[in-house]
């Protein structure tokens, strides 16, 4: 599991693999093997820090999804129209909310609350499913929003990833940028639902045949979808 202090403290053997010489990886589209149980080659991961690593093969054999440390304690949603950010972690201090016209017809209102249910940004007469929020959110923080239509009011929270996070997050991409498995693992323990299940989707088209590929693609929906 990846929190604050957690991220911070992998974050110095993380720069020093980024760091040092390493034989670069070689794509491939015929999934080498990995340990038992696992029908995708692994070997990428064992660059990770031991807290990322550890738990990413965990997450590989894993039949009973749980939900990160990070976003745990996250509310569901209350309907199922609020699409994204729903009970995850962004990296964006000003991200795109999303919902589903399913709602209802437009103009919608929209407005998000801080953590102690403090109305910080609103906005109405909106035509489109889609809203990006005004001012920069704090790191670290927790936010609810809610959008509402004829009387209709639908809301879900997130987390915006901390400056450790953020850090260990772009560290991983700047490593690990082809790589759909890793990306899709680390995102995961972040608590980035979206982007794993993005990573996981493109991963089954490299290995269509994979049983682990299917397994981590079939978790994060489901943990998406609670």
């Amino acid at each position: 599991m990846v929190v604050a202090g957690v991220a911070v403290a992998v974050l110095g053997p993380y720069t020093l693999y980024q760091l040092s010489p390493h034989v670069p990886r070689v794509s491939t589209n015929e999934a080498q093997s990995g340990p038992p149980g696992i029908d995708l080659d692994t070997t990428e991961l064992e660059t990770l820090p031991d807290s990322l690593r550890d738990q990413a093969m965990l997450l590989l054999t894993t039949e009973t999804p749980q939900p990160p440390d990070a976003i745990a304690d996250l509310p569901v949603a209350s309907g199922g129209n609020v699409l994204r950010p729903v009970s995850e972690a962004v990296e964006e201090t000003q991200p795109v909310l999303y919902w589903s016209a399913a709602l209802g017809e437009p103009p919608y209102t929209v407005s998000i609350s801080d953590e102690h249910s403090q109305v910080i940004a609103r906005a109405q007469g909106i035509q489109n499913t889609s809203w990006m929020v005004l001012i920069p959110l704090h790191r670290g923080g927790e936010y609810t929003w809610q959008v509402t239509v004829a009387g209709q009011t639908e809301q879900a929270s997130f987390r915006v990833l901390d400056d450790g996070q953020v850090m260990l997050w772009r560290a991983t991409l700047a490593a690990h940028k082809d790589s759909h498995l890793v990306i899709g693992l680390v995102a995961q323990q972040l608590g980035m639902l979206a982007i794993a299940e993005r990573e996981y989707t493109a991963l089954t088209k490299v290995y269509p045949d994979s049983n682990t590929a299917a397994l981590l693609l079939n978790n994060v929906t489901d943990l998406r979808s609670r």
